[in-house]
């Protein structure tokens, strides 16, 4: 049983719980004096073993503190009664039930350090702790806790990812009450709140259903610790409403970063003091994410010493949508939204996210399916921005199977290859589905969990994406600390990045555009091994039918080669399928051509002849036999014959009229002479590098 303590007036300044020289310090908000009494809980969890009350002369404000004399190694149980109403500490470390617990903090973080990632570097994935794993096939052991999360950093490390977005790991309050109608009634239904964004918050106690024992604040610094040895970044998301107070959301990131060694925060909420946060000492050096800020205001239109601000892009995903789908008109804004990288924030960039349809399910649904949710399918965007690719939800369908997945694969390559800082959204690298629910806050369940039985299914699709992880983590160009601008300032020969489309150096702005190429040109950065990387060629095909884009001059000791491309099927076609509009090659290829066939016509004579001569031989010896053989003239007759001069004259003049059309083509369409081309499938994208050669190679 806890013995009697010896309390004194504490210090208000901060809430919770802590230590100072004289012990340890309790500290609540009690509003309009109401009367109220701090609970110490037996050891034994039944009873109080101490009742301490908290007279209005120990107040200041409406906050009331106490101190609890001498050291106290063991965590402490407590919760308060306020106005005779037994309430939690909003600001206690760790709490299990309706009971608070104090946290002696021994824990060891020995040689840790926060990676220290660069915006430019990062590779961000977010997830709910607890449906990241808890869903049949995870293969770990402690299903949807910080245990699990930790069991799956291999997964995390082998895909590439150097940063985890985790949605709230703090308490909430789960209890939710939704009203829905039906016909004249009303009712309200019981839901649970998983995701977690909530308006009842304990900002500084972890959520104990993530831990896999009872002691989830040791569990989740374990998780971080992995985490960071591991060389990935955690950034946590952080939701005050808009009747959350400055002084709490300064007080719970301080906690965070301090106690927890987090590394970043993705602020969101009404209740966000921005320019606060923003320019907060404590937490100069540490990634802030916000949906939207007036950096501006932040940096009074000077450019930071450290850049710490990140802006979440809703807008890109919009728009990558939009083209993904098809829609016609977007070449020219998508490919400036995919420059962009100021120099006053970083840009997160993502094609999928918490609230919308995962991306599997933007290219297998038309509309949302949120009948689970109990709110008759009205909740959720319906500005979704979709295509189910021909046939809404689940088909068996073969051509539509492939195209959805050459379709994810495109949405990946769209967000891998842009510049500023990447995100996946946890599944979607191998075609997670919420079976076209777009809102599954209430759903932890199968339905909000990832599912990792698709992750075998799918193997093509996290192949693909572990290649596009690689190869932008390989080339500086993809991923620049500086924007890009579009000019050759430094004199390599060719702009840092250029646009192409059916002619180089030249964009289709119509309205009917639905494609685009970019080069990189890697002179103005550096590969992960520290060399001069190369020139990059990305072709970026929306519409449903081939186009062909050309080619830029490259200098005299390079070619071009095709890397890879989304459509599978047309890797060969596209690495292989290089096009040269020019009337001289035009007219080798078919004197090439012309040849064979006459090659090929000699050998089929010399063949008919054979097989004449074994026909005469054999009529011969029947002769003998009949009366009724054939003539030999009449033999001849029948033979099949070859006029050699009159097929090579008529190759000829076909070989002059397709010239002539080639150099008809040349005069109406204005394509460059000797300009290369390359053909890409409909709907996918093609990457091309510029590689150095020896004279001589082939």
């Amino acid at each position: 049983m806890v013995k009697k303590n010896k309390v004194s007036p504490g210090d208000p300044l901060v809430l919770g719980t802590h230590e100072t020289a004289k012990g340890l310090n309790f500290a609540v908000r009690i509003p309009d004096d109401l009367p109220a009494s701090l609970v110490l809980v037996a050891e034994d969890g039944i009873g109080a073993a101490q009742v301490i009350d908290l007279p209005v002369l120990w107040r200041c404000g409406e906050v009331a503190s106490v101190t609890l004399s001498g050291r106290h190694s063991s965590p402490i149980a407590y919760y308060y009664v306020i106005d005779g109403v037994r309430t939690i500490d909003p600001c206690a470390r760790r709490i299990v039930g309706d009971v608070c617990y104090t946290d002696p903090e021994r824990f060891n973080w020995g040689d840790d350090m926060s990676p220290e990632i660069p915006f430019s570097d990062m590779i961000i994935y977010k997830l709910h702790v607890r449906g990241f794993t808890k869903g049949k096939g995870s293969g770990v052991l402690s299903k949807g806790t910080f245990r699990g999360l930790m069991q799956k950093i291999p997964y995390l490390k082998e895909l590439g990812i150097n940063a985890v977005e985790l949605m709230p790991v703090y308490e909430w309050d789960e209890e939710l009450k939704v009203r829905v109608r039906k016909r004249k009634d009303e009712e309200d239904l019981p839901k649970k709140n998983y995701w977690g964004y909530s308006e009842k918050n304990c900002y500084f106690a972890p959520k104990q259903l993530f831990s896999s024992k009872e002691d989830s604040v040791t569990e989740l610094k374990m998780m971080i610790k992995a985490l960071h040895a591991a060389g990935i970044e955690v950034i946590l998301e952080m939701y005050f409403p808009g009747d959350a107070d400055r002084q709490t959301a300064l007080t719970a990131l301080h906690f965070w970063k301090t106690v927890y060694r987090v590394d970043g925060f993705h602020v969101i909420g009404a209740g966000v003091p921005k320019e606060a946060l923003a320019a907060d000492p404590l937490l100069a050096r540490t990634k802030l994410f916000f949906d939207w800020i007036d950096t501006w205001r932040v940096y009074q239109g000077k450019s930071p010493k450290i850049r710490h601000i990140a802006i979440c892009n809703g807008y890109y995903q919009s728009e990558a949508r939009r083209f993904l789908k098809g829609d016609a008109g977007l070449s020219e804004a998508f490919r400036m939204t995919q420059k962009a990288n100021p120099a006053t924030h970083a840009i997160v960039h993502y094609a999928a996210n918490v609230d919308g349809f995962t991306l599997a399910d933007a290219v297998s649904y038309n509309a949302r399916h949120n009948e689970a949710n109990g709110e008759n399918g009205m909740d959720g965007t319906s500005d979704n921005n979709s295509w189910n690719c021909g046939v809404e939800g689940r088909t068996r369908k073969k051509p539509v199977l492939e195209l959805r997945e050459k379709q994810i694969k495109n949405a990946l390559a769209y967000v891998l290859l842009s510049q500023g800082v990447p995100l996946i959204y946890a599944g979607d690298e191998f075609g997670n589905t919420q079976g076209g629910n777009n809102n599954a806050y209430a759903s932890d369940n199968d339905i909000g969990w990832v599912s990792w039985r698709l992750a075998k299914r799918n193997k093509s699709i996290s192949d693909f994406a572990k290649k596009l992880i690689s190869f932008r983590m390989e080339h500086g160009i993809l991923h620049t600390e500086q924007e890009l601008r579009g000019s050759d300032y430094r004199g390599y020969g060719l702009p840092d990045i250029s646009w192409h489309d059916t002619k180089a150096w030249y964009t289709d702005q119509s309205a009917e555009s639905r494609s685009y190429a970019v080069m990189y040109n890697g002179a103005y950065a550096k590969k992960s091994d520290g060399s001069t990387d190369d020139i990059i060629y990305v072709c970026y095909n929306a519409h449903w039918e081939c186009h062909t884009f050309a080619l830029p001059q490259l200098p005299s000791d390079m070619r071009w080669t095709t890397l890879f491309t989304t459509d599978e099927a047309g890797f060969e076609e596209a690495r292989e399928g290089f096009m040269r509009w020019a009337k001289a090659d035009a007219l080798r290829d078919i004197e090439v051509r012309l040849a064979r066939t006459l090659a090929g016509l000699e050998a089929h004579r010399e063949l008919v002849l054979a097989e004449e001569a074994e026909r005469a031989e054999k009529a011969e010896k029947d002769t003998e036999k009949t009366e009724k053989a054939e003539k030999p003239a009449e033999r001849q007759k029948n033979r099949r014959t070859y006029d050699f001069e009159a097929l090579r004259k008529k190759y000829i003049a076909d070989a002059e009229k397709a010239a002539s059309r080639i150099e008809e083509a040349f005069e109406t369409t204005d394509f460059p002479k000797n300009q290369k081309y390359i053909s890409v499938p409909p709907r996918s994208v093609t990457v091309l590098i510029g590689e150095k050669y020896k004279a001589g190679e082939i």
